[in-house]
């Protein structure tokens, strides 16, 4: 309650105390008059008692000798007392005898109490004394012991109170001053503040121990506030850091989408008010995951940390660079008043990255392809204009790959229809839609088939029969051409194993291996399974491989193809003449066969250099004791010619065309098998 009241300490100390004082004075003062009524009572009652006993004994003769007027006198005696109002003396018949009464009596007072006394004679009951006692006595008496009490109660409070006030003083105004100080200090936050020491006593040391923590909070604020300080630039560094990782690429430090997304929008309303374009060029490296998997992921990132700063060089400043993820990467041209301009650009940055890279001291080269769209011709949104980018780019990857193509309208139906067969391939592998052509490769001088080459095909469920180029190029670039070459494999194996119950000569069959197959041995490991699997003679497959497949990574490809030919599997190279270093990997590969390239048929009956040169192939591989076969031999002049300098071995239109297993053994059995039988 004297908190509700908002009593300073001091007052509550002096009120508690004055309070204490008077509770005590008055508890003390009631027992004392309590006691005191009580012995008073006692005290008056024995001495009426007493006189009473007096009196019955000198009354007893007046009654036996009924002698009235001695007994009133006797009676009169009791008038010494002022404290008996009334006294009669009654016969055991109840018959009043004597009586006194005091002039004071009143009937009605309720201020007395009574005494009886029996008057006994010889055993003999011969009256009774009746006494009415007045207490007013004690009621007088009580009275001054309680104006005594309260005089003595008031001095004792003054006496208190004077007391209490100098040790208030010498307790309380140090604890206030501490009240007072911590206060000020919780206000200000002034930690220098001391209070003043007045004794030795407790509150003394109180006052010194509260100083030396005030000592201690001012040293740990000072040095919460430098931490705090030093927080805080930590924070605000951290923060910055975060904004940044927010709107930048962690491995090339270029804006990512985040960013791209805002400055988009902001190259939008300046366009709108400058009223000139921006365009947005969409870049993917070709051939990235050949170069991750064979050179390794730190050789990756490190090329595209090249790549971006060759990409920053190329365009200006305010244009902005943007890595979207892997080797995909954005650039926003602003403020264009041509649109060739975006071409410009393009070959600059087309250039940069066709230069060489020097790499952990390896040198490499790559390329580009760019796919452009221009706002607002080709879009009003961020997801329009990267969309047409995108279809675009893939034109150029389609086109060749390393060039620029600007978004027109009839690309789209291309990039849809390149989705629709990248979502359709795995499907098509698990429900068998895939199946397998072969193409036979002859000795038309002996008429014999030598072999066939198996080719894939696809019953689309919806987009019909597809060769290999309209399916092939999307599976190399999701990463699938690996599980289609698997199925082939498997398709080859259960092809000999039908040719056996069917041929009295085995025929084999060569597969074409894309490149992805050499930077791991995973293709060992499915030859030699499905050989053991449909126990066939390893002897009677051929796995063909291009040039191309090799310069990667040549030291590894070359040990691959090493493990695969040590499974007793034919080696063919295939696109024999195209490259640069053909000859070399006839020396350092275990090459079987080498398949002409078909450029080299082509203009061979009129064309006299293309003559002379395979001629000299052909002297080259009998001189190496290997196999050669023509490919692309469509008409009989071509054959005739390639006859003529030496080449017996061939594959073409002319002889069959890629055909069904059922169509294939048609023509073998009609060609072949019957011409046999007649000819015996």
């Amino acid at each position: 309650m004297l908190q509700r009241l908002r009593i300073d300490f001091k007052s509550r100390i002096v009120f508690l105390v004055l309070t204490s004082v008077l509770l005590a004075g008055f508890v003390n003062g009631a027992a004392v008059l309590w006691n005191y009524d009580r012995v008073s009572r006692e005290v008056l009652q024995t001495r009426v008692e007493i006189e009473s006993d007096i009196i019955s004994q000198n009354i007893a003769a007046s009654i036996l000798f009924d002698d009235q007027q001695i007994a009133n006198e006797t009676l009169a005696t009791y008038s010494a007392d002022k404290s008996i109002l009334l006294a009669t003396l009654m016969l055991p018949e109840g018959i009043e005898f004597a009586r006194y009464v005091n002039e004071t009596y009143r009937a009605d007072d309720n201020n007395i109490f009574l005494v009886s006394k029996t008057i006994v004679f010889d055993g003999d009951i011969i009256g009774s004394l009746n006494i009415v006692v007045s207490k007013a006595e004690i009621y007088h008496q009580n009275i001054a012991n309680g104006i005594f009490l309260f005089v003595l109660l008031g001095a004792v409070f003054v006496f208190v109170y004077s007391i209490t006030r100098p040790v208030l003083k010498t307790i309380l105004v140090p604890l206030l001053s501490l009240h007072s100080l911590s206060e000020r200090i919780a206000l200000t936050r002034n930690y220098a503040l001391r209070v003043k020491i007045q004794s030795d006593d407790e509150v003394g040391r109180l006052s010194k121990m509260f100083n030396q923590m005030v000592e201690q909070i001012e040293h740990r604020d000072v040095m919460l506030e430098k931490q705090v300080g030093q927080r805080t630039n930590e924070l605000e560094k951290l923060a910055e850091e975060f904004r940044f990782r927010a709107f930048h690429d962690s491995l090339t430090g270029l804006p990512n989408r985040a960013l791209l997304n805002e400055r988009f929008g902001h190259n939008i309303e300046h366009a709108k008010r400058m009223k000139n374009r921006f365009a947005c060029l969409l870049l993917d490296l070709d051939d990235f995951k050949t170069i991750n998997d064979t050179k390794g992921h730190e050789f990756g990132d490190e090329l595209l940390i090249e790549v971006a700063g060759r990409l920053k060089a190329s365009v200006r400043a305010e244009d902005l660079v943007c890595r979207l993820g892997g080797d995909e990467f954005v650039l926003l041209l602003s403020d264009l008043n041509d649109i060739h301009e975006v071409e410009v650009i393009s070959r600059k940055i087309l250039a940069q990255i066709n230069r060489e890279f020097n790499i952990k001291s390896d040198r490499i080269r790559t390329a580009v392809s760019i796919g452009g769209a221009v706002y607002p011709d080709h879009g009003d949104d961020l997801s329009s204009i990267k969309r047409h980018a995108d279809v675009a780019m893939y034109r150029a990857k389609d086109e060749g790959k390393n060039r620029f193509c600007l978004f027109e309208g009839g690309m789209e139906k291309d990039v849809k229809y390149r989705l629709m067969i990248q979502s359709d391939l795995r499907p098509a592998i698990e429900e068998k839609q895939l199946e397998i052509y072969v193409q036979p490769k002859v000795d038309p001088q002996h008429n014999k088939v030598l072999g066939c080459e198996a080719l894939v095909r696809w019953n689309h469920p919806k987009e019909g029969f597809l060769t290999p180029d309209k399916f092939i190029p999307y599976a190399e670039d999701v990463g699938m051409i690996a599980e289609i070459d698997y199925f082939v494999i498997r398709e080859c194996c259960e092809l000999i194993v039908k040719w056996t119950e069917i041929f009295t000569q085995p025929i084999p069959i060569a597969f074409n291996l894309s490149g992805r197959h050499f930077h791991d041995y995973r293709i060992v490991d499915v030859l030699e399974k499905s050989i053991e699997h449909y126990h066939i003679d390893p002897s009677l497959l051929e796995a063909e491989i291009t040039e191309a497949v090799l310069i990667q990574d040549p030291e590894r490809a070359q040990k691959i193809v090493h493990s695969i030919k040590s499974l007793g599997l034919g080696i063919s190279l295939d696109d024999f003449g195209t490259g640069y270093s053909s000859l070399n990997y006839l020396r350092t590969l275990p090459i079987d066969t080498v398949k002409l390239d078909r450029s080299f048929v082509a203009n061979i009956d009129s064309n006299a250099q293309d003559r002379r040169l395979t001629r000299g192939i052909v002297s080259l591989t009998q001189g190496l004791d290997l196999k050669l076969v023509a490919e692309g031999v469509e008409n009989e002049k071509q054959l005739r010619a390639l006859l003529d300098v030496g080449c017996t071995n061939m594959q073409g239109y002319y002889f069959l065309r890629p055909s069904s297993h059922s169509d294939f053994l048609h023509w073998y059995l009609k060609a072949f098998s019957l011409q046999r039988a007649l000819s015996r």
